[in-house]
Formats: structure tokens, C-alpha cells, sequence
């Protein structure tokens, strides 16, 4: 068989062979680099006898003179256990890297290793073959941390299954049945008769909207999310695909319901709706009659869709938890597009902080990756921007949080 490796392809030619895929990440899409417009990029194809056969997008930076790294976020898009086209490809690649003058390569693929759900643990037996041959092409695997932060992409990530085991989609009362009790309970009738309803929107309105949004849980959780500019940029980049999510609460309509309670002189109810009473009134006079509480950022890209941020204002009765029917309307809403999976994204390998805690009442299957390699190209750049990287991510979030 003969391979050709080709950069440098159009977006149409790329897409045309990444749609026929079974399974690719939103982050190797074309859209993704104009995401990612603070890093060059180029898109390359593999071709078998002149039939392409594997592809990535490539994301490259540089540093400073003599220091540029390309990166491939769930990178490769190719069928690991085909060694002789995984040779041919990262050969295609270093072949560019030493054109462009790049001193490593960095990659993240979906090698799975394990799926852990409804306490069973599954392990593909194929994994740690896949990962042992990249090794013997040079790829440097950088450990097994469980850590949510360690890597570039996190090694594990919840998912949601759309559909039963026959690939049918799950009825809305499959789909919930499944959720933890705890979740349950805010769904449905806790929340119609609270006044507390959802929406999805679209568009630049939409990204405004939800910036206001995330900024309260940037202030509660301490920890930076992305500015609008970025939200921009993803919805110029995904259209249609990027939907945005809103819980809004009808202040007329809860102070309703909380003067009925207070009606029906059930002592331990009737007080607590006093006191619920008295804050809806004092909101609504400040802040008008709907208002929003929660917002997710979702992308749809091939049969999956991804939850990629999510924004809570605690400010509002934190107590109704509507972030929980908020997902839950996400997942119906790209179910009945045909998604097959929701992706909750990264979560901490060890399941054991508050986090992990709230995606896994979602009944997610943990999936857990290879983690990430890097290939030197230039031995000592490569050693010289191994130790500047951390160096200057921590000075970065330093200096955004100074800003904020």
C-alpha cells in the first residue's frame, strides 16, 4: 500500500472525509482553529493508494524564537490499531514539524483504556497495545494523572448515552430514570409550579446573555472562564451548532404559588414561603419580573454534543437547582437532533470532589483516555519548552486574575 501525507488541506476537502467518520472530537474539526485564532493551524490527510485515511487538525504556537510546538487536540483522527498507517502519519507530521521549524508534537488521542458505569469497570484490552506502539515511534507518554487540571485535555470524561442498547433514543422518562433521586426531584413539577421555565437561543444576544451569566460562577468558584470574544468566536465558528441554554424564573408566577402556600397554613411550609415571599417581591422590584438563573453552553459536532460551559447566578434561589432540568433539557433537545451522546466533558479520575460528585448523579459512563504524548523533534528546544510551558501557564492565570 502506498501512503501519501498531505498539510495544508481546505476545509471542504477535510470535512468531506471527517463527516464519514464513526467518531471524531468537535476539537478536530476545522471550525475548532477558528476557535483557536491565537494559534496557526493547517488541517492534514493521509491517503492510502490515494484514499484518505486519517487526518487531524494541527494548532501550532510559537514562543519565542526557535520555540514553536504543534499540538493536536484528540489528536490523530486514525484507527490506532492500524500500525502501518499510524507509522506513515506521524512521519507525515514530523516531516511538517522540522519544515515549520517546530521543536515538538503534542497529541491527546482517543485511545480508551477504560469505561467505568453503573459500577462496572470495562477495559480495552487494546489500550495499552496502541499506547506502546506510539512509544516505539518516538511519543513520550506523560503519566496517568487522575487529575482533572494536569493535562491539556483531561483523561477522563463523562458521556451520556442518547440511546438504549439498540441505538433507539431513550424516552424522556428512560432518560430521567436513570438520574440520581437527587436530581430528579428538580425536574418537572418542582419547577412548573415555581414558575421556573428554559429556553435555547442562539446568536450574538445569546452569548451577552450568558456571559452575564458565568461571570457569577467565576466569582463563587474562583476560577476564569473565557471572555466574550471567545464566545463569539465559537458561535461564528459552529452557527446553528452552538445552542445556548437558559432557566428563567417567572417572578409573578412564584410569588402565586408562595402566597397559595402561605394560604394553606401548613406551619413548616407556609414560614419558609413567607421568607421566599419577601425575596421574590424585593427581586422583582429590583430586577423585574423574569429573570435568569442558569445558562449552558452547548456545541453539536457529529453525533455528540458537548456541554461546554455552564454559568449559575446563586443570587436567585439557589435552592431550586435549576441547573439539573437545565441538562436535562439540553439532552432532550439534541436527542431529538439525532445525538447519540452528551458530553459532560472532563471530570477527576478519582470521582472524588464536588464536581464529579454533580456529574455523576447524571448516571454518566467515565470514560478514561491514554493521556497525552509528546514527540521531540529538536532535543534540547524540546527539553527548553518543556520547563518554560508551566512556568508561563502560571503566570498567565496569575495575571488574569489580577485583571479581574
Amino acid at each position: 500500500m502506498t501512503y501519501r501525507f498531505s498539510a495544508d488541506i481546505s476545509s471542504e476537502e477535510y470535512m468531506s472525509w471527517l463527516s464519514k467518520q464513526p467518531n471524531y472530537n468537535i476539537t478536530q474539526t476545522p471550525m475548532w482553529a477558528k476557535v483557536k485564532s491565537d494559534w496557526k493551524s493547517t488541517l492534514c490527510l493521509l491517503y492510502a493508494d490515494e484514499i484518505p485515511v486519517a487526518g487531524a487538525l494541527l494548532l501550532i504556537r510559537k514562543f519565542a524564537p526557535g520555540l514553536k510546538m504543534i499540538y493536536s487536540p484528540r489528536g490523530f483522527i486514525i484507527d490506532y490499531s492500524d500500525e502501518e498507517a499510524v507509522k506513515s502519519f506521524t512521519e507525515g507530521v514530523v516531516a511538517y514539524a522540522k519544515k515549520i521549524g517546530a521543536c515538538m508534537v503534542r497529541i491527546d488521542p482517543e485511545i480508551i483504556l477504560s469505561t467505568y458505569h453503573d459500577n462496572t469497570v470495562i477495559i480495552d484490552q487494546s489500550g495499552k497495545q496502541k499506547m506502546s506502539f506510539l512509544q516505539t515511534l518516538g511519543f513520550k507518554h506523560m503519566g496517568f494523572d487522575k487529575d482533572f487540571h494536569t493535562y491539556t485535555q483531561p483523561r477522563y470524561n463523562a458521556e451520556i448515552s442518547l440511546t438504549d442498547l439498540s441505538g433507539n433514543p431513550l424516552t424522556d422518562e428512560s432518560l430521567a430514570k436513570s438520574f440520581d433521586k437527587k436530581i430528579r426531584k428538580f425536574i418537572g413539577r418542582y419547577t412548573d409550579i415555581r414558575g421556573i421555565f428554559f429556553e435555547y437561543d442562539e446568536g450574538e444576544n445569546a452569548v451577552k446573555n450568558f456571559c452575564r451569566i458565568s461571570q457569577h460562577t467565576e466569582e463563587r468558584q474562583h476560577i476564569i472562564l473565557r471572555d466574550e470574544e471567545y464566545f463569539k468566536r465559537i458561535n461564528n465558528a459552529f452557527g446553528s451548532d452552538n445552542v445556548y441554554f437558559f432557566a428563567k424564573i417567572d417572578l409573578d408566577k412564584l410569588i402565586s404559588f408562595l402566597e397559595e402556600q402561605i394560604a394553606e397554613g401548613n406551619s413548616d411550609a407556609s414560614e419558609i414561603a413567607k421568607k421566599d415571599l419577601e425575596e421574590a417581591q424585593n427581586i422583582r422590584s429590583e430586577r423585574g419580573s423574569i429573570i435568569t438563573v442558569s445558562a449552558l453552553l452547548t456545541v453539536k459536532s457529529n453525533s455528540t454534543a458537548y456541554l461546554l460551559y455552564s454559568g449559575f447566578d446563586d443570587s436567585v434561589f439557589p435552592r431550586f437547582r435549576t441547573t439539573n432540568q437545565l441538562r436535562f433539557e439540553a439532552m432532550r433537545f439534541f436527542r431529538n437532533k439525532g445525538c447519540k451522546t452528551f458530553s459532560l466533558l472532563g471530570i477527576h479520575g478519582d470521582l472524588n470532589d464536588s464536581l464529579s460528585d454533580f456529574k455523576m448523579k447524571f448516571n454518566p459512563a467515565v470514560v478514561e483516555y491514554a493521556g497525552e504524548f509528546e514527540l521531540p523533534i529538536k532535543r534540547f528546544r524540546y527539553w527548553l519548552i518543556s520547563k518554560a510551558l508551566p512556568l508561563a501557564k502560571r503566570l498567565y492565570f496569575k495575571a488574569k486574575l489580577r485583571n479581574k
